[in-house]
């Protein structure tokens, strides 16, 4: 288990769920807290596959020189 977040904003914690008698898949539960409140949801293996591709996206383009943020697609 992973959390990532602050305490006074709010964290997402991250889950592998096993089912030990094999009925279902694997799934990761993604649970989000702000402010008190918290929300579950269950991840497929491409709904978890199409989050670390955004995840991943939205790194690179956080990592990337200011100059070159929103110019994905242009050709220069």
């Amino acid at each position: 288990m992973a959390t990532i977040g602050r305490e006074r904003t709010g964290w997402i914690s991250v889950q592998l769920l096993i089912d030990r008698f094999a009925r279902r898949d694997l799934a990761v539960k993604l649970d989000t807290t702000r402010y008190g409140a918290t929300q579950a949801v269950l991840l497929s293996e491409a709904q978890l596959t199409r989050l670390i591709e955004e995840l991943t996206e939205a790194r690179q383009a956080m990592r990337a020189p200011a100059s070159w943020r929103g110019r994905k697609g242009e050709n220069r």
